[in-house]
């Protein structure tokens, strides 16, 4: 023991230790605040983007109701004073705004800081690591860091279970039949062809050409099916890759399958290429696969925003449209197998809290955290 205690290279890596640890925590809290003041920050722009729509109402309203008939508003009327309150307000908000605008960006420039700290404390203690011949161990910083709240299930676990069942089956069921469509008996068509065009092979070669161009575009149709297929079996997830490179790749994708759409996207870790858990990152996806079709195909939106806030002890994500809203029944009057009812489900497998608000003003308002919890297998 004192010869640990009068090893330089023990007090020095010790030190380093508690420092990288300080510093960790810092960038940890620096980056909750940032997240925080960003939520507020959409939030007031939120409400900024309705106040300008009332504001815009009571302008044409007193425009329209201005004819050789009634007399001018003056401006005592009570339609210039709402007006002019609303403007006051729009006023308090944009400069609310630019002062959250200007501390979110002093406390990134603290979160390079505090980065670049971390970068270099972390070589540090890899180089005190290998001199001392001992394992880097592990920081448990990061993972005490955020503490997730849980709310109070409404339903009862048994009826959880049963709809998990039900959705598994049911998936099961559209890949086999698509298996059976797609594939299968296209395979036996092609066998059919391959007799014809063995027969044209000594009768017509003309015919033949043009029965092994069918040939070859119905082999292309399979792979294609089989690509869809095995995309839904999860086959071609990339579980090396950093799970924000997975998002924003998945990001993308819409964006290029729906250029009429416009999508703000955002992805912030707190640390940089974070690799989680294989099946978090497949399940994350997932989630947001369904809450995005969702909008594509009911909303009828044109304005989606898409926040992801990602650490090794949680995920929270915000994703917001400008479409036609939701009913709260939307559980009950939608089909049992939708994708919201999906969303549900597995929110409830991984421990978590989802949220689902909208109307005909604000568009929908999808917003879900779970926690990623210690297993065997982490």
């Amino acid at each position: 023991m004192e010869n640990e205690q009068s090893n330089p290279l023990s007090i020095v890596e010790e030190a380093n230790s508690k420092t990288l640890g300080f510093f960790n925590q810092a960038y940890i809290n620096n980056q909750e605040t940032v997240q925080g003041l960003k939520t507020e920050l959409f939030e007031l722009e939120v409400q900024i983007e309705t106040l300008q729509k009332t504001k815009a109402l009571y302008s044409n309203y007193t425009v329209r109701r201005q004819n050789i008939f009634s007399p001018l508003d003056g401006p005592g009327s009570h339609t210039v004073n709402k007006s002019q309150q609303i403007a006051q307000q729009l006023s308090d908000l944009e400069d609310a705004r630019e002062l959250l605008k200007k501390r979110i960006e002093e406390l990134e420039g603290h979160t390079e800081f505090f980065k670049s700290q971390l970068e270099m404390l972390a070589q540090a203690q890899k180089i005190l690591g290998a001199m001392s011949g001992e394992k880097e161990s592990d920081d448990d910083a990061l993972e005490n860091a955020i503490e997730f709240i849980e709310d109070e299930d409404t339903e009862t676990k048994t009826t959880h279970n049963y709809n998990v069942l039900m959705l598994q089956d049911y998936s099961n069921y559209q890949r086999a039949e698509a298996l059976d469509k797609q594939v299968r008996q296209e395979l036996v068509s092609s066998i059919s062809k391959m007799d014809v065009l063995k027969w044209l092979l000594h009768s017509d070669v003309d015919r033949a050409r043009v029965a092994l161009d069918e040939l070859r575009n119905s082999q292309q149709d399979i792979l294609h099916s089989l690509d869809q297929i095995l995309e839904q079996f999860h086959y071609n997830a990339d579980s090396r890759q950093p799970v924000s490179n997975q998002i924003s790749q998945l990001i993308e994708d819409y964006r290029n399958a729906h250029p009429d759409y416009t999508i703000d996207f955002s992805c912030d870790s707190t640390q940089h290429n974070l690799n989680l858990p294989w099946f978090i990152s497949i399940r994350l996806n997932q989630l947001l696969r369904e809450i995005m079709d969702n909008i594509f195909q009911h909303a009828n939106a044109s304005h989606i925003t898409a926040k992801v806030f990602i650490s090794n002890r949680l995920i929270d994500v915000d994703i917001r449209d400008d479409g036609v809203g939701i009913p709260e029944d939307y559980l009950e009057t939608s089909e049992w197998h939708s994708g919201l009812h999906k969303v549900h489900e597995i929110i409830y497998q991984l421990d978590g809290n989802l949220q689902i608000n909208g109307d005909l003003i604000n568009g929908t308002d999808v917003r879900f955290s779970f926690p990623i919890k210690k297993t065997s297998i982490l």
